[in-house]
């Protein structure tokens, strides 16, 4: 059995002799301990909380000097740069359940094998010669492969030098995203799935729980709130008070939904109204049309319909277009016998070829030729389907409502349980995007990326649909990721994988076929399961999903997995009893007890 050490001293509390326990940097701790309900402090007075029940002992740094051998300084969202160890893990037993222990870089991972541009959690779940690479910018994790001064990474990637670990001098030759980052990165209000769809790692999809909405929000610092007068805001009126990291109009909100008081956070910048329908903040076209939609601009922080002759715009004539930067614009009509929009009038912008429009609107948009006035043919951008009134989703938009006729190529893709704009495609290349993939068709609308399918940059019958990257056994699957193509996404607390139902010995290497409940469903199914961690005296300072047995009880040392028992000869290690008790989620169970707290 793994102990914790016990990495405390008791000191004399301010007032009355009371004494209060001081848990020292990097040591498990409880999110909601303060001064007056006797429960154990940080002596750095942070501590980070990982879940509702547990956390971390942490401190505010600038550099990995200032906090100390063992330790790194990373960035780690509304607490600023902070304090974090350098190396975990010992043993598998250390891990959460369905996670294997590194020993050489102390990570805990699932022993899942991960793609370029793949989440990772360490560098033994990329491909040989990668790296688990972070992003300076947002602390995102993910993928690269090798490469050198001659290969060739695919479109949206470039062939750079990357340190070979965090913190390291050393560096390797990486094909990496040219933008160092794998997310979409959609910004404060932007439309979503889930958390991974926003900005940095620690913006969170926020939902109206009231209208169903959901929009990126931004992580904020409650500290930094500054109320009339330039006093500090107390937290009661977090939603009233304008914040210096937030716009004009939204507010550092705590959008948490623990029903303990205590529990703070995640803060996020939301907007006063509760609603984002609406709302920007480009300040050149091309935000206006990503953010607003084409022929639409944004003043004041609202999207509005444009009058200044842009693409798309609403016109009579051609004069109407021809305004300040858009003098070559001109109206057209759509006099397409068989659209469903014929007679609609807008305008459009001259173009040399079909790539001078994709890269001015999006994949969709074609350059032809149209008649001018004195009879002439002049060659201008037009959408696929003939029309600026209605189906301009672009690749990836939801297209649940109206099928193929809310895309801008006529291309609804089945994707698991989510409906997405796609085209027609025979290589990679023509998908545009980094984050798609040219992959075989299916049945009912659906692809098909397994190796068998595809060959090296496309389908191997050369017809396909651009497909997102991700979602095969293995793949994370958490909300705002690539759905799995299997249909079978796995919740281990830490982290979503898509797995495959199994029977018996069917599950690959370093997995077995468990009972399992998938994220909303509520009959277990079995599926195969990644093995390791969670044994009875692991620590699940994670919270309760570090241990498989999902029972996980509080000590001053720090908190150890559990597992249910009737005997204690028979269930539980030597020296433990089985006793009632109850677990840091507040759950009743008779299970087994370490013998510092009989």
């Amino acid at each position: 059995m793994r102990r914790a050490a016990l990495a405390f001293v008791l000191v004399l509390a301010a007032c009355g002799g009371t004494r209060t326990t001081i848990i020292a940097l990097g040591e498990p701790c409880d999110p909601t301990a303060t001064p007056d309900n006797g429960r154990a402090l940080c002596g750095s007075g942070l501590c980070v909380s990982l879940d509702n029940v547990s956390g971390f002992c942490s401190a505010e740094c600038t550099e990995d000097s200032a906090c100390g051998d063992g330790f790194v300084c990373q960035g780690a969202g509304r607490f600023g740069r902070i304090c974090k160890k350098l190396s975990g893990c010992k043993l598998d037993s250390d891990c959460p359940a369905g996670h294997t222990c590194d020993d050489v870089t102390g990570n805990c991972y699932i022993k899942v094998s991960r793609g370029l541009c793949s989440p990772c959690q360490d560098v033994a779940q990329c491909p040989a010669g990668g790296s688990c690479f972070e992003a300076l910018s947002s602390h995102e994790q993910f993928c690269t492969v090798p490469c050198g001064a001659g290969d060739a990474c695919p479109i949206g990637f470039t062939c750079t030098s990357l340190p070979v670990a965090p913190g390291s001098t050393m560096t390797t030759r990486q094909c990496a995203p040219t933008s160092m980052s794998c997310n979409a990165g959609k910004p404060l209000c932007a439309s979503c799935r889930g958390d991974a769809e926003c900005g940095s790692p620690y913006d969170v999809c926020v939902r109206n729980v009231v209208s169903g909405e959901q929009f990126c929000g931004r992580d904020c610092n409650p500290k930094k709130n500054v109320c009339p007068g330039g006093t500090t805001c107390d937290p009661e009126q977090l939603n009233s008070a304008e914040n210096p990291e937030c716009p004009t109009g939204f507010s550092c909100t705590n959008i948490g939904q623990s029903d303990d008081p205590n529990v703070k956070g995640p803060y996020q910048c939301v907007p006063n109204s509760n609603t984002c329908v609406g709302y920007c903040d480009a300040a050149n076209e091309a935000d206006e049309a990503r953010q607003c939609g084409l022929g639409r601009r944004c003043v004041n922080n609202k999207c509005t319909a444009a009058n200044d002759g842009r693409m798309c715009t609403p016109c009579s004539t051609t004069d109407d277009c021809r305004r300040g930067a858009h003098a070559e614009n001109r109206c057209i009509v759509n006099n397409c016998p068989s659209c469903p929009f014929r007679g609609e009038s807008f305008c459009t912008t001259p173009c040399a070829d079909d790539a001078a429009c994709v890269r001015s609107f999006g994949v969709g948009f074609l350059c032809k030729d149209v008649s001018d006035t004195d009879g002439s043919m002049k060659k201008m951008c037009m959408p696929q389907r003939g029309s600026c009134a209605a189906g301009l989703g672009h690749l990836g938009d939801d297209c649940s409502k109206n099928g193929a006729q809310d895309c801008i190529n006529g291309v609804c893709l089945v994707a698991g349980t989510q409906s997405l704009c796609s085209l027609a495609c025979s290589h990679d290349a023509e998908c545009n995007d980094a984050r798609y993939q040219c992959c075989e068709v299916s049945a009912a609308g659906g692809y098909d990326c397994s190796s068998e399918k595809r060959g090296a940059d496309g389908p191997q019958s050369g017809h396909g649909v651009c497909a997102p990257l991700g979602g095969l056994f293995g793949d994370d699957c958490t909300p705002g990721r690539p759905p799995c193509q299997t249909g079978t996404c796995l919740d281990l607390g830490t982290s979503q994988v898509c797995t495959v139902p199994c029977t018996g010995t069917t599950c690959p290497q370093g997995f077995e076929c468990r009972k399992a409940t998938a994220p909303g469903a509520s009959t277990p199914i079995d599926v195969c399961f990644p093995n390791g961690g969670g044994n009875v005296g692991a620590d699940c300072s994670f919270g309760p999903a570090a241990c498989s047995s999902g029972y996980c009880i509080r000590k001053e040392s720090g908190s150890v997995c559990t597992s249910a028992c009737q005997d204690a000869a028979s269930d539980c290690p030597a020296e433990w009893s089985c006793e009632p008790l109850a677990t840091v989620d507040n759950m009743s169970v008779t299970a087994c007890l370490p013998p510092e707290l009989q």
